[in-house]
């Protein structure tokens, strides 16, 4: 009943829903609600999914679509910190009540309430999920709480559409001190909470003059650490305007302003201004980055090609891209929680991305095979610091290849697998090895439906490869690698509620994704959904 009690009480917000008209415009899309594509969904609406180059500065994926064919990116595999599965997003039902509870004492608490009218949605949403392992391990506790309001709106296709998130989530864990390999020894005052807010505002004119199209963001976001004091405010002001040419046409002109309030002040202000030009035939994007930030100046090209070969059935492309963004507290502690907040890490990391591929269509599979060199620079690592259990974050140089195989095959309507593959080869200026970053990465799924739809077994297997650290010594050493099964089933009673059980880290590994901070090991837990 505690952790029911704190799942009403402290606040999260990690969900939004958005309406989308029958009618499907084909533009920059903002996904901001959860969509599972399968391949049946693929063939009526021709969507083939891209995993994109993870953006440490968004959180946030845009589905670039257009006429043909529809490319749908979609967020990648990550490494589980302590085996702790994630908060489910928003469900598309008025009403949504989820409750499991498990071993060790892990217990996932959902409520989603949703209301439409025409064209106007909002939703709000209540979770909570948490763990403690304290039995085996001291102070090995983990949880997350929430709330999340979002509202959308539009009266019709000529008036403005607009909208509004409200995202507050707290993460509570205790700080361990391992003075050996096999000792591990609880430390005073160790709780550590982070409190974040994620408040967001935007509004979209199409044809505002003429065939301009205008769209305007407002994003605020604050850290609080322990709840005493503000540690970092974030305002980020966005502007994109679209001119159409005609059906295959395209300008873009976007511009940013991003503002921390931290210890110091750091900004970064910029725009990335786009032609471009689909066909059935040849899909292109020529633009530029110029960026100001405290850092430095960057101006960089971009571009992408894609050429559809064969009515769609093979496409070769290649792109360069680049990533830059200020390194924000609010966004190195969703990555490692475990920080030394005595000193500031923010500066300004550049990624350029060359890239180019190849990816075809058969009936019921997809294969697709991508290789991207990465000039690097200041990207952010991790180091053990002299306190025996916080992080303290260094800045360094260099390049990285990466190649990538992604796969999709459905045997038959009830039975489907995925996977992925990712390969990097890391060469640092300074380090002698990229802290903390496993250099092979293997993630693939399998879904079943059988007995009329009625069960649904999901499984899922995630390996890393060992990731190199730093010792308190100043040598270099190798973690364990991840091996991670999952498995998940789900029995539908009625129309409108399900049993269901899930096993995380069937074989118990302690994996220790940071140094000192081994996995929870096995947790398993059964529970029920309602909707209606």
């Amino acid at each position: 009943m505690k952790n029911i009690f704190i799942l009403f009480i402290l606040t999260i917000i990690t969900g939004t829903i958005m309406a989308q008209e029958d009618n499907i415009k084909f533009d920059d899309v903002k996904v901001i609600k959860e969509f599972n594509a399968t391949l049946g969904d693929f063939n009526k609406i021709n969507i083939d999914p891209v995993l994109p180059v993870f953006d440490l500065k968004s959180r946030q994926y845009v589905y670039s679509i257009r006429s043909v064919p529809v490319k749908l990116n979609y967020e990648k595999p990550q490494i589980r910190p302590l085996a702790l599965k994630s908060i489910d997003g928003i469900q598309p039902k008025k009403y949504f009540i989820k409750l499991g509870y498990g071993i060790p004492k892990y217990l996932k608490a959902q409520l989603s309430i949703g209301y439409k009218k025409n064209n106007m949605n909002s939703n709000l949403l209540i979770n909570h999920i948490s763990a403690d392992n304290s039995g085996s391990l001291p102070d090995q506790k983990i949880s997350k709480t929430g709330l999340d309001f979002s509202f959308f709106n539009r009266k019709n296709e000529s008036d403005i559409e607009y909208g509004s998130n409200i995202n507050i989530e707290g993460d509570y864990f205790y700080l361990y001190a391992i003075e050996s390999d096999d000792t591990l020894q609880p430390y005073a005052n160790n709780k550590r909470r982070f409190l974040r807010g994620n408040l967001n505002g935007f509004f979209t004119k199409e044809n505002l003059f003429n065939k301009l199209k205008n769209t305007t963001e407002f994003n605020y976001k604050f850290l609080q650490l322990n709840t005493s004091g503000q540690i970092e405010n974030t305002i980020i002001f966005s502007n994109k305007s679209k001119i159409s040419v005609n059906e295959n046409m395209h300008f873009i002109f976007p511009v940013l302003a991003d503002l921390i309030f931290s210890k110091q002040k750091y900004y970064l202000v910029g725009t990335k201004p786009k032609f471009i030009f689909n066909s059935k035939l040849v899909n292109i994007k020529i633009g530029g980055d110029i960026i100001k930030s405290q850092d430095d100046f960057y101006a960089y090209p971009s571009a992408e090609l894609s050429l559809n070969i064969f009515h769609n059935f093979l496409e070769i492309f290649g792109s360069i891209t680049n990533d830059i963004y200020n390194n924000s507290n609010y966004l190195t502690t969703i990555e490692n929680p475990f920080l030394n907040f005595d000193k500031e890490y923010i500066n300004t990391s550049v990624f350029n991305n060359f890239s180019g591929g190849i990816r075809n269509s058969l009936e019921g599979a997809k294969i697709e095979f991508f290789a991207t060199y990465q000039k690097i620079h200041n990207k952010q690592f991790f180091i053990n610091s002299t306190d025996k259990k916080t992080f303290n974050v260094i800045y360094d140089n260099g390049k990285d290849i990466k190649l990538e195989a992604n796969i999709s095959y459905k045997f038959i309507p009830q039975l489907e697998i995925s996977g992925s593959l990712t390969k990097h080869f890391y060469k640092m200026d300074k380090l002698n090895k990229a802290w903390y970053n496993p250099d092979f990465t293997a993630n693939f799924t399998t879904k079943s439906n059988i007995f009329s739809d009625k069960l649904l077994i999901k499984g899922e297997l995630f390996f890393a490869s060992q990731s190199w650290y730093q010792g308190l010594d100043g040598n270099s050493y190798k973690l364990d690698p991840l091996f991670d099964i999952s498995a998940v089933a789900k029995y539908k009673l009625f129309n409108n509620s399900s049993v269901f059980v899930e096993l995380n880290n069937i074989f118990a590994q302690k994996y220790q994704r940071w140094y000192r901070y081994p996995s929870l090991g096995l947790n398993f837990m059964a529970g029920m959904e309602i909707r209606f």
